[in-house]
């Protein structure tokens, strides 16, 4: 039973999303294409999408992978920049609705700005696809596990932009037909409107009012804190994907240490992580905190064997546990805070009974000489 319903449950997430994709390709190719079909195959993308962002939770390009753990990659798309691509594309949608329903009633040069909202909706879902579809770099995802959010997140943009190719053919078809219908008493505005009736001048046209459309969008969403820049850096600064351009931290183990993961977890500007570490032949970052504490670790062992693995084995018992409830940054920093005065107190030890201690602190985690 088990088994049975793994497989309805992979056929939901992973063959749903094809087969409406391409259903909706075969009523477009024999003109069989419904409003009824189009409002559901919409409905049930969009449904997928937001299921989809919402259960893929991937770090930034600036947050290190675990090794051994999930997500495999990093987000396809820039998080403090999404939020121009959602705009555009949902007015890019907006103009299609209404040309779809509307466009008879509408002026020319109102049905050439909306068209040119459509162009800059197209335009970006067409690069989403690419980003989602096209393949990453070596190091990105893994196509296996990531191909159940990968695959949803690209239907809207795909159902989108099949609706739109059916758009266009229904305008260069209704040009034919006003040309002859349609006469202005004025010379000059008869000569505009017949340059408008011909299809290729009216894409052309909407393409030159993309430019301003998308001017305007932009000065509106810087100022909701976006940049005049960020429909392409939403794709750029990102890792792993093609067109990515930032490189993220090599992947590190996070839970070996609790320390480990407090270095690696904790905001930047608090734990104060310094480089990175190898430890049992992978990983890790550290900081000046989690370096004290396995240099102090260290000397125990040195100077005093039997109270280093009573305190070893206690650190065994509970801090291992406690490291795996360490998943936030918040949790991370708290952690951090508690560890401080015994960060003190293994300093002031370590000063007390060692030659040199700061040469045995710089040295903790070196690929040279592992510490345990």
């Amino acid at each position: 039973m088990d088994q049975i319903m793994g497989v309805l449950i992979l056929g939901l997430l992973f063959l749903a999303p094809i087969g409406l994709v391409i259903t909706d390709i075969v009523f477009f190719i024999k003109k069989k294409e419904s409003g009824l079909f189009e409002f559901i195959a919409f409905f049930i993308a969009g449904i997928y999408v937001l299921l989809a962002y919402g259960l893929w939770e991937v770090p930034s390009y600036d947050v290190a992978l675990n090794i051994y753990g999930d997500p495999s990659t990093h987000e396809p798309f820039s998080s403090e920049h999404v939020l121009t691509l959602i705009v555009i594309m949902l007015v890019g949608f907006l103009c299609y609705m209404i040309l779809k329903f509307l466009r008879k009633a509408l002026p020319p040069l109102a049905e050439v700005m909306l068209l040119g909202g459509v162009y800059l909706g197209s335009a970006v879902n067409v690069v989403c696809v690419v980003q989602l579809l096209c393949g990453a770099s070596p190091q990105g995802i893994d196509r296996g596990a990531d191909a159940f959010f990968v695959l949803p997140l690209c239907m809207v943009p795909l159902i989108f932009l099949i609706h739109v190719v059916e758009l266009m053919t229904h305008l260069v078809k209704e040009r034919a037909e006003k040309q002859e219908s349609v006469h202005y008493e004025n010379t000059a505005m008869q000569k505009v409107n017949l340059w408008f009736l011909k299809g290729a001048n009216l894409f052309l046209a909407a393409l030159i009012a993309a430019i301003p459309i998308l001017v305007i969008l932009m000065m509106i969403l810087c100022l909701f804190g976006q940049q005049p820049d960020s429909v392409i850096l939403a794709f750029t600064k990102t890792s792993d994907w093609i067109l990515s351009k930032e490189v993220s931290p090599p992947p590190v183990a996070y839970d070996e240490h609790y320390l480990c993961t407090v270095s690696l977890r904790g905001h930047k500007k608090l734990v104060k992580p310094i480089r990175c570490g190898i430890r049992k032949g992978r990983k890790i970052i550290v900081n000046r905190q989690l370096c004290v504490a396995n240099a102090f670790e260290q000397l125990l062992m040195e100077r005093t064997p039997k109270l280093h693995r009573a305190i070893r084995n206690f650190y065994d018992t509970y801090g291992y546990p406690i490291s795996r409830h360490i998943n936030s940054a918040w949790s991370a920093d708290i952690t951090y805070l508690i560890m401080k005065p015994l960060e003190w107190i293994f300093v002031v030890i370590l000063y007390l009974f060692d030659l040199d201690p700061e040469t045995r602190i710089c040295k903790q985690y070196l690929p040279l000489k592992e510490a345990k």
